[in-house]
């Protein structure tokens, strides 16, 4: 891999512009990321960070819908977005002659949507569509039950998408507000990533991106999660689903890639030790994995089973013994090995391309506030002891302490 260079620099306002120049390459990959998402919503607004993504795609003072679309396909590029708990984000990849476009174009969306109240009513029918149909998707769906079940009544348990309620409550002038409250430059990260130079880019996204300072909330506080429980949810599907887990790691945790480490030997592959037992040997489920996700201040550590209702008991069994298992014997430093170059090589592969290095990008400078090499990441990887891992096992793998949320079978309650 090419090495990239890399630059920063902060606005007068507050504003991070970050960028990796690819020298080797002919695209960019630029997004305007927000910190906010549905951590910073009140419950009666759920979902209105989505819905503002979607809204400001349907025009601007500057451009219609279409022509959003048709300036930067027409060019050969790519314009998309996504939201999360805590982070909303505006993004494109171009060939790297219409970095200006892209800029242009994305600029507008924060800077001037038009919000009408006929395309805030046309767009409430889409998201209730789209709600639906996550709802009629057990295995994206169990992850906000598991939310619910861990977090209890806290803003992280709140669906990204909102409710059907929550969104058909939803007008233009709360929308304009919270842009205007949630949207300032002090929480908003420009991440670059291709063949560039970073004093255009600065120069260029200064002429553009004039947002305001906002006084939205800038946090919450931390969750006060219930005791470890399980809880069951009936719904009209088919198999039964489960997420299990503790919380985790933040972003920011020097035992992360321990974690990752961990989550990898129990369930990170079809060399895991979840998939062999549970799938290949025992033949208990369809679909199995763990997982660490980390956000700024929190994280979780878990693992999603798909499997048949009448194998749920001893699939959960199963879960329970290979936890014990890894507790009472231990991991082999051959195990961490292999871990090790299995997440090194997966994180590499996945950094080829500069849409998946501008994301890594924009959180470090998010989350941690400087740049991380990819050469320090292997080598943070490569430092980490069997014993670190076993420490968290300790942390993460006690069945009496684990969160477990189940859509099973039944008439919807």
């Amino acid at each position: 891999m090419a090495k990239a260079h890399f630059r920063r620099t902060v606005t007068p306002g507050g504003l991070r512009i970050v960028s990796e120049k690819m020298p080797n390459v002919r695209s960019v990959c630029v997004g305007i990321c927000v910190n906010t998402g549905s951590l910073f919503e009140s419950e009666e607004q759920a979902g209105i960070s989505h819905m503002l993504e979607h809204m400001v795609f349907k025009g601007t003072k500057n451009r219609s819908g279409l022509a959003i679309v048709q300036e930067i396909e027409g060019a050969g590029g790519h314009i998309n977005a996504f939201t999360s708990k805590e982070l909303t984000c505006f993004h494109a990849q171009m060939l790297d002659e219409h970095l200006d476009l892209a800029l242009d174009v994305l600029s507008d969306l924060l800077i001037s949507p038009r919000l009408t109240r006929q395309d805030v009513e046309k767009e409430k029918s889409v998201i209730a569509e789209e709600i639906r149909h996550y709802e009629d998707s057990p295995d994206e769906l169990i992850f906000d039950y598991f939310a619910r079940t861990l977090y209890g009544d806290h803003p992280l348990a709140w669906p990204i998408l909102g409710t059907v309620e929550t969104v058909n409550g939803m007008s233009r002038e709360g929308l304009r507000k919270y842009l205007k409250l949630n949207y300032p430059q002090s929480r908003t990260v420009v991440a670059a990533t291709g063949n560039l130079d970073h004093e255009h880019l600065v120069e260029e996204i200064q002429k553009r991106l004039n947002l305001g300072d906002g006084d939205g909330p800038d946090g919450v506080s931390p969750p006060r999660m219930p005791k470890p429980n399980t809880q069951r949810f009936s719904r009209t599907v088919q198999g039964a689903h489960v997420c299990r887990g503790v919380p985790g790691l933040s972003y920011s945790d020097k035992r992360k890639f321990a974690g990752l480490i961990l989550a990898n030997i129990l369930g990170g592959g079809m060399s895991s030790r979840l998939f062999q037992r549970v799938r290949e040997k025992e033949a208990l489920a369809y679909a199995v994995f763990s997982f660490l996700d980390s956000m700024r201040d929190v994280g979780v550590f878990g693992v999603y089973l798909g499997t048949d209702p009448d194998k749920l008991e001893h699939a959960l069994k199963v879960l329970d013994e290979e936890y014990r298992k890894i507790l009472r014997r231990g991991i082999s430093a051959d195990e961490i090995r292999r871990a090790k170059e299995q997440l090194k090589g997966n994180l590499m592969l996945g950094l080829e391309g500069t849409s998946a290095r501008m994301f890594r990008l924009a959180k470090l400078e998010m989350y941690l506030g400087k740049f991380v090499s990819l050469d320090e990441t292997l080598k943070l990887i490569e430092a980490v002891t069997r014993d670190q891992v076993m420490e968290l096992a300790d942390l993460f793998l006690k069945p009496e302490d684990q969160y477990t949320a189940i859509i099973v079978p039944g008439k919807e309650k």
